[in-house]
């Protein structure tokens, strides 16, 4: 295959060169902090807890747990998932099946693990194989059994039932969650309806709310604010059908008043966002919900309404059962909470690593953190960013992508203290900006400046086909800001980045321009971002850039051309190919499948390069040069089951042979290589065990069966 790097097409021209083991780091984006599996069981005496990977660093005086002190000796144990057999080295001794040492000859699967710790102050457990060189190992490879489950499910009722806000437990276990306050800016009538069936008559008269600036709403803001609702993330914490009656409670002046000043996290909200959104909460009236607690017969509204811890601490509780306010747990889950309330030790130690999960659990950050919304995944975050920059983005309203509809809140710098250190700590690196870059002069950022950009008299790598630069926008697909990038990441980590994209996630866009090689270049790239806004902006942003020379319509000569670009009728994901001898075809990486194929040319670009949008407002495409010779039905090509359903897909990059792309995926768990050559689709399955069709005929069980398919 041929990158061709010379001009308009570089914007667009991205190779992939993923690796067979990036398929950890695709665990990795699907999973997040708190996953009840994934993850290793610490024990240290009897105290016993879950931790999500064995990498931690501690400050003196911290520990791994608050009932621990900070020289405790125990181990990590669970299990190590291995997805390719081969001879694995690991940077520390661990005993994996019963045998211990730092070299291990491993087959695919699963193999017991535990690592010993004596009272070591960090662990960043390394490993490395033939097919990649040393990289942390990664979160989701760790996995461990439901022990400590119970503690947690029990943890989580405590919390929703707001026992800690009468009962003392220590700060670490973060368990408080304090209800609205009753300050008087609920409407009376609601209040007198509501309260009855909250408490079984009583009813308190709120004291009258200061004077506040009016407001009024109409519907178009009502209807900007049921789009905002749902698009800056408001629903992540409060899902449809949890905000009934708003306008009952509270009036449009109130309720504006409290999106803006009293909301915790600030959305950021302007005047007109706040008040178009309590127009669309306070739309819905009526009866108040009755939820809460059961009726009793003395009233104790600070006990929730207020953090009022006057009773016996949550630790020494013998049982599930609360005297004062019932609640309706079921046998098994009061079961549960007995087993948190004993797991409970007193908090004698710091332990930053253990309650980095407690805050973001608090601050609800997995809400929106998760796979499917906009919002980065938190995985390896502290490995990636500077822990002045998280500091930054948390309290400081610092945001690199500012256009985008979710929001990043912001929080007091009291609410979120140690949570941008913990982050770090968690990935078994000091907190700061990490490994220092080399010293650069100007020449060289001059050059790295070329490289970002489309010339290709300066070898320009056509960064920006994907990635801003401060104002300028991105050519093509939008990726992370480059400008203040060396702001924002550790420099080791985008070393080990720009190595091998893949191994840290999977199916990212970012081509693996170097082979997992350290190129210069690499330090010539952070050079140019480290100039930051002092830096002229790359070659390709202008018309007169791109007029350096004419590639809008590249040309497929002895070798294969692969171009990563919106094509018609495709995902965002789109693969486009195109083979010597005038055929071509587009693979959707999005759907993991093979849309279509022509012949006679190969894409003209023309007039796509700086639009991102078109006067429908819709991304242009690349136009195919030649005639359609055939497209994909719309049933999936391979179907699994006597039932023949569309199996579950999952695309796990390509790899390059003899200059042409092999896609491989994963279909129900089966592994799949396709390759495509003139007028034919080659198709091998690892394994087929049960009924599997291909374009409708039964493929026959076995390992390495190989189906193929007419593209004419």
């Amino acid at each position: 295959m041929v990158l061709r790097h010379s001009s308009r097409a570089l914007a667009i021209l991205l190779r992939y060169s993923p690796v067979w083991g990036r398929a950890f780091a695709a665990c990795a984006l699907i999973s997040s902090l708190c996953h009840a599996q994934n993850g290793l069981t610490a024990r240290f005496g009897p105290v016993v807890f879950p931790v999500d990977s064995p990498h931690y660093f501690l400050d003196a005086g911290e520990a791994l747990h608050p009932g621990l002190s900070a020289s405790a000796t125990g181990h990590f144990e669970g299990s190590l998932q291995v997805l390719a057999a081969g001879e694995y080295e690991f940077s520390r001794s661990v005993v994996l099946d019963g045998r211990g040492g730092m070299r291990h000859s491993l087959t695919a699967g699963n193999h017991a693990l535990r690592i010993d710790v004596a009272g070591e102050r960090s662990l960043r457990l390394m490993w490395k194989a033939t097919a990649f060189d040393w990289e942390p190992v990664p979160r989701a490879a760790f996995f461990r059994n439901g022990e400590v489950a119970s503690h947690e499910e029990g943890r989580r009722l405590v919390i929703a039932a707001r026992c800690a806000n009468c009962h003392p437990a220590p700060a670490a276990e973060v368990l408080e969650r304090a209800a609205p306050p009753l300050d008087g800016y609920q409407n009376r009538s609601w209040l007198e309806a509501f309260l009855p069936g909250h408490f079984g008559g009583v009813a308190r008269s709120p004291k009258n709310p200061p004077s506040l600036k009016a407001r009024k709403a109409n519907e178009v803001a009502i209807g900007k604010g049921g789009e905002l609702f749902g698009t800056i993330g408001c629903v992540n914490c409060h899902p449809s059908g949890t905000l009934t009656a708003m306008g009952s409670k509270y009036s449009l002046t109130v309720l504006t008043w409290i999106l803006l000043e009293r909301h915790q996290p600030s959305m950021l909200l302007d005047d007109g966002d706040a008040t178009a959104l309590a127009a669309y909460l306070t739309r819905s009236e009526g009866a108040p919900s009755r939820g809460g607690h059961s009726k009793y017969d003395e009233v104790r509204c600070t006990s929730c309404h207020t953090i009022a811890k006057n009773a016996q601490p949550l630790a020494s509780l013998q049982s599930a059962n609360c005297r004062s306010v019932p609640v309706t747990w079921t046998a098994r889950e009061s079961m549960k909470v007995a087993e948190y309330l004993r797991s409970i030790r007193p908090q004698v130690s710091l332990a930053p690593t253990f309650t980095l999960r407690r805050e973001l659990e608090k601050h609800q950050c997995l809400t929106c953190h998760q796979p499917g919304t906009d919002a980065p995944s938190l995985e390896g975050v502290g490995a990636k960013l500077k822990t002045s920059w998280i500091e930054k983005v948390l309290s400081e309203k610092k945001r690199i992508r500012a256009g985008r509809e979710m929001r990043m809140p912001h929080y007091r710098a009291s609410d979120v203290a140690g949570i941008a250190a913990a982050f770090a700590k968690i990935e078994g690196l000091a907190p700061g900006d990490g490994a220092a870059p080399p010293a650069f002069d100007s020449a060289v950022r001059e050059r790295g400046v070329g490289l970002f950009g489309t010339n290709i008299k300066k070898q320009g790598m056509a960064c920006i086909g994907c990635h801003d630069w401060g104002a300028n926008k991105a050519l093509g697909e939008e990726g992370p800001q480059l400008q203040n990038a060396a702001e924002r990441l550790r420099f080791d980590w985008y070393e080990r980045w720009m190595r091998n994209p893949a191994r840290i996630l999977s199916g990212t866009s970012m081509p693996n321009y170097f082979g997992g090689k350290l190129d210069a270049r690499i330090h010539t790239l952070w050079a140019a971002m480290e100039w930051g806004a002092k830096a002229p902006a790359p070659d390709g942003f202008r018309v007169g850039d791109l007029e350096v020379t004419s590639e809008a319509k590249p040309v497929v000569g002895k070798e294969a051309v692969v171009i990563r670009w919106d094509m018609p009728g495709a995902t965002p994901a789109a693969i486009a190919v195109g083979l010597p001898g005038g055929f071509s075809y587009c693979f959707d990486a999005g759907q993991t499948k093979l849309l279509y194929a022509w012949r006679g040319g190969f894409l003209d670009m023309t007039g796509t390069l700086l639009r991102k949008v078109d006067a429908n407002k819709t991304t242009p495409t690349a136009a195919l040069v030649g005639e359609v010779v055939w497209r994909a039905g719309a049933d999936y090509p391979v179907l699994v089951g006597a039932e023949k359903r569309t199996p579950q897909r999952k695309f796990k990059g390509y790899k390059l042979v003899d200059g042409a792309p092999v896609f491989m995926y994963t279909l129900d768990g089966m592994n799949l290589v396709e390759s495509i050559s003139n007028g034919k689709r080659r198709l091998v399955f690892d394994v087929v065990e049960g009924p599997v069709y291909f374009e409708g005929r039964l493929v026959p069980t076995g390992r390495n069966v190989t189906v193929e398919g007419a593209l004419q």
